[in-house]
């Protein structure tokens, strides 16, 4: 609730200069879908890094730009080639590694994790849709506001004086929520999800840096490599033309020098 509560706090000043400008919109019943579906996720997804390892928790949702993927493919009619659905197997064969089957207690954490990512991909997937319409602060703003609304019911019999410092952490959340959601909304609106969505595997680099200085996590070696493996797969869906301008260009810095 608190988080949320930062995450509208940050736009007052656009709300209080063209509040019909911000809210204007089309699609308001997929903003109220997201809202409640990206609250939900958002609980079960805290629960989940309290109890899972940071690394662990971030290498199982992995799993997330796959099924978008998929799912983009269904539902949005975007094209998926072969190598797409080679780096979705891989991706699978990936996680198997990460929570070892048969060889790892598999405790609830993981199904709180999966039920997660399920509900992550919808919204991947609806805000692609609204991207078309809406921009990217109207997105952000309705989200904001309808999480707030819904979570309070769930807050208010948990609810406790806050330190400073923990007020200071949640309207740090609150901001740097805000700018990766406008982030994401813009680069949605620009690109297919299948393109885009392989570059959310990059988090595994920060996760282990920030999760190992400041909280003395350890990193896994099945972690590690069946983060390596989906990282395989991910390469695959990589567009050739991109890796072509990429190498035109290095070989042209390269001429010039």
């Amino acid at each position: 609730m608190v988080r949320n509560f930062f995450g509208l706090f940050f736009f007052l000043p656009q709300i209080f200069r063209d509040h019909k400008a911000i809210f204007r919109t089309t699609k308001l019943k997929l903003h109220i879908f997201r809202g409640v579906n990206g609250l939900v996720s958002m609980m079960i997804w805290f629960h989940v890094v309290a109890v899972l390892p940071l690394s662990e928790a971030v290498s199982i949702s992995f799993v997330i730009p796959i099924l978008t993927t998929l799912v983009a493919m269904k539902v949005l009619k975007e094209k998926v080639h072969a190598k797409s659905w080679a780096a979705c197997l891989i991706g699978f064969i990936g996680i198997l590694i990460i929570l070892r089957p048969g060889f790892k207690e598999f405790n609830n954490a993981y199904f709180y994790s999966f039920a997660s990512i399920i509900l992550w991909v919808a919204s991947n997937i609806v805000i692609k849709v609204m991207t078309k319409t809406e921009k990217p602060q109207t997105i952000v703003a309705y989200m904001s506001l309808i999480m707030l609304i819904c979570s309070i019911p769930f807050a208010l019999p948990y609810v406790k004086p806050i330190s400073l410092n923990d007020l200071i952490w949640f309207a740090a959340l609150g901001l740097v929520s805000n700018i990766l959601h406008i982030f994401i909304s813009n680069a949605y609106s620009k690109a297919d999800l299948s393109y885009v969505q392989p570059f959310d595997f990059t988090r595994l680099i920060f996760t282990a840096i920030i999760s190992y200085f400041a909280f003395g996590e350890i990193i896994d070696f099945w972690v590690v490599l069946g983060s390596l493996v989906i990282l395989v797969g991910v390469i695959l869906t990589i567009p050739k033309k991109i890796i072509s301008k990429k190498n035109s260009c290095y070989m042209r810095v390269n001429t010039d020098n």
